[in-house]
């Protein structure tokens, strides 16, 4: 097997005591072709002394004393533009993962070039126990971009990123209304992999996640429902400007915008009937695109845990009234002019009038989407 450079990028800020434990964990990977690029947030000197040792005694380790407070997306996103290798993993300061991990990964990753992630299962320990096993994703790009706009997984995104993919895409961006949370950066950075490439599940090697009760998303919980909203809207603004790009004529590329409106404003009361009747059509314009379709699906129905987990952690508001669902359009609407990344004209031959029209109309007042 040849043995292509791999950056593990550790951003941290105020993870001293956990740190060691991390950067040993990496330092022991029999896979030995590491650029270990550690990244300490706001000058936190506490935590910069906490690395000096690995510094000090292993070459393959260098770091950077952040001068100002970048905040998580901001801090990893610096570890995956200075990366040195041709793959890239991030590795967050206080989790571990297996000793063949990154190996396992190149492996799998040279057997399958058109992967541009491979990933392995996700073991969660700590305030509570569970496994996550992820969904590869295969097929053209309409047909990846389809089933991960269905799942919005994010265990890929602890996986190993082949390089020439992640050039492509803009990175993790960060949000309007709160960069230093930026809700939903990675699972927009995992859309535009998609698109350029397959991802691909890896069994073997294993993640370990740890559960402390201070981990970002359980702060989430105690968002208020304006926080909320906001950063839904904010997620389904990015993923429009995504996704829509994947279809190859100003029909199709519709056909997505809808697909990602009806993803996040039709409530699904039950995982088996995430497919929506647009998504389900949509797919039938390709030939066998319903073959990854199918695939997540079955996937979904083998693993419980994940079923649940995933249809309630991205709905953030079970609520399906037509107040809630036009205050979301608007700020989907608002977020996507802001921006500027999004030309209704040039991609869907369509003005901002008539696309708010049609869609306040359809999930507004009919509140149900496109219908079968």
């Amino acid at each position: 097997m040849s043995s292509p450079l791999v950056t593990i990028g550790v951003p941290v800020y105020r993870g001293q005591d956990a740190l060691p434990v991390t950067l040993e964990c990496v330092r022991t990977q029999t896979y030995q072709n590491l650029d270990v690029l550690i990244s300490v947030d706001a000058g936190d000197q506490e935590t910069a002394r906490a690395c000096e040792p690995f510094l000090r005694l292993d070459p393959r380790f260098r770091m950077q004393v952040q001068p100002s407070r970048l905040g998580w997306a901001g801090n990893t996103d610096w570890t995956m533009r200075e990366r040195r290798g041709d793959f890239y993993i991030y590795q967050q300061h206080d989790d571990q993962v297996s000793p063949t991990y990154v190996a396992d990964l190149v492996e799998a990753a040279t057997r399958s070039p058109r992967a541009a992630v491979c990933f392995a299962k996700m073991d969660w320990s700590g305030v509570s126990s569970f496994t996550q096993y992820g969904f590869s994703v295969t097929g053209s790009a309409v047909e990846r971009a389809l089933a991960y706009l269905e799942s919005l997984d994010c265990v890929p995104f602890r996986g190993l990123m082949r390089g020439s993919a992640l050039a492509q895409t803009s990175g993790l961006l960060l949000s309007d209304f709160d960069p230093f949370d930026s809700y939903g950066t990675e699972i927009r950075l995992m859309a535009e992999l998609a698109l350029q490439g397959e991802f691909q599940f890896v069994p073997g090697p294993i993640y370990y996640k740890r559960m402390h009760g201070a981990n970002l998303h359980l702060k989430r919980e105690s968002w208020t429902d304006q926080q909320k909203l906001m950063a839904w809207s904010c997620l389904a603004a990015w993923m429009i400007e995504v996704l829509v790009q994947a279809g190859q004529n100003s029909g199709e590329r519709r056909r997505l915008f809808d697909a990602v409106l009806d993803r996040f404003l039709v409530a699904r009361a039950s995982p088996w009937r995430w497919f929506s009747p647009i998504t389900r059509r949509l797919a039938l314009t390709q030939a066998g695109a319903l073959h990854p379709l199918r695939a997540f699906l079955n996937r979904l129905k083998q693993h419980k845990y994940l079923a649940t987990s995933v249809a309630g952690r991205w709905m953030i508001s079970e609520r399906n009234d037509p107040a809630y669902r036009a205050a979301l359009l608007r700020l989907i609407f608002d977020r996507l002019r802001v921006a500027g990344r999004f030309d209704p004209k040039n991609s869907v031959q369509a003005t901002w009038e008539s696309l708010e029209e049609e869609a306040n109309r359809r999930f507004v007042e009919n509140g149900s989407g496109l219908q079968e």
